[in-house]
């Protein structure tokens, strides 16, 4: 089938099976589309509703389109810790501090992101203020993913072929596809993945693409007070990926017993300034509601990784971490972080 014969199929209502998606998003990314048909297209796939078996189509055709790393396959554990953001909410950016833990504790963490379109402070945007250097060549990125156990992958550096969807998103404005497919689409081709998502509608049909992709186990998640994490103030929804099995889940933060009253203010934020004073809050140790939310997705990361029997014992060891100044020390070393 040609672009335009998918296109149509869509405007029908009708849902397109993993080779159609699959097809499709590869001619967008050879420039092989053009802006009207691409803009039509997400447009009708927005009001149909993206399936699963699209998700999956559309994260294939994003993963042979990137730049391929060349020192893969590891023989080690990959994570990453990249959600879809969107979530409307104003907090941190949970996901790339959680990262950070987890790679304080030896984990070797391949964060996928971007600027922030949507939230406060994207993953890049709260790097880039700690002193991590976005100019760095692919190569660079690989090595110190070895060496530090940490490393960002910039999306535009790793992905050149979304230059041909770039200007048709940015006139469109709203949600689409993309927003899902982007944390499919790390080109390490993580063995262990936690993704938050911006609706509970979407757990089931991320995490049936995410154990299509062939991951180890993973966890995609929501929580009831709508971040696209695990929240410390109300319960999250999850699906657990294990086995080539989906595990639906549900976690109630009052388990974690903590002790200190909490306080939205140490996590909802107005500005990139205030994002980043939070965030360094958080990195320095300090005991700040911050530190226990992320320590709380870092304990699912330790979790979903066989470190530690449940979710409440890794916040434990997550938590102990971020107070004992380890990430502090870790960040220094590794991000020019003062």
């Amino acid at each position: 089938m040609q672009a335009i014969d998918i296109l149509h199929k869509v405007t029908t209502g009708q849902n397109l099976n993993r080779d159609e998606a699959r097809s499709f998003l590869g001619f967008v990314m050879k420039g092989e589309v053009s802006e009207i048909v691409l803009a039509s297209f997400i447009t009708a796939l927005k009001v149909k509703g993206e399936t699963g078996e699209e998700i999956l189509g559309f994260a294939q055709a994003m993963r042979k389109a990137a730049v391929a790393p060349k020192s893969a396959p590891w023989d080690f554990p990959v994570l990453d810790t990249c959600g879809t953001g969107g979530d409307g909410k104003g907090s941190i950016n949970v996901s790339t501090l959680s990262a950070l833990t987890l790679s304080s504790l030896g984990v070797k963490v391949a964060k996928h992101g971007n600027r922030s379109v949507s939230s406060v402070s994207g993953s890049s945007d709260l790097l880039s203020a700690l002193g991590l250097s976005l100019e760095l060549s692919h190569s660079e990125v690989e090595d110190r993913f070895i060496s530090a156990g940490f490393t960002f992958l910039f999306a535009p550096a790793w992905h050149p072929a979304m230059k041909f969807a770039a200007n048709v998103r940015k006139e469109l404005g709203f949600r689409s596809f993309f927003n899902l497919i982007g944390p499919l689409s790390n080109p390490f081709k993580p063995t262990h993945q936690i993704i938050g998502v911006f609706s509970k509608d979407w757990i089931e049909r991320v995490a049936f693409a995410l154990k299509e992709l062939g991951i180890v186990a993973g966890v995609v998640c929501h929580s009831i007070d709508g971040l696209d994490e695990f929240s410390i103030f109300a319960p999250t929804d999850y699906m657990v990926i294990r086995n080539n099995k989906l595990i639906e889940g549900h976690f109630d933060p009052t388990i974690l017993k903590i002790s200190k009253p909490l306080n939205p203010g140490e996590v909802y934020v107005s500005s990139p300034e205030k994002a980043l004073e939070l965030s360094k809050n958080v990195i320095n140790g300090e005991d700040t509601s911050g530190a226990h939310l992320v320590a709380l997705n870092a304990g699912v990361a330790l979790w979903i990784l066989d470190r530690v029997e449940s979710i409440e014992n890794g916040y434990k060891m997550a938590i102990q971490q971020i107070l004992n100044k380890k990430v502090a020390q870790f960040a220094r070393e590794n991000l020019l972080f003062n």
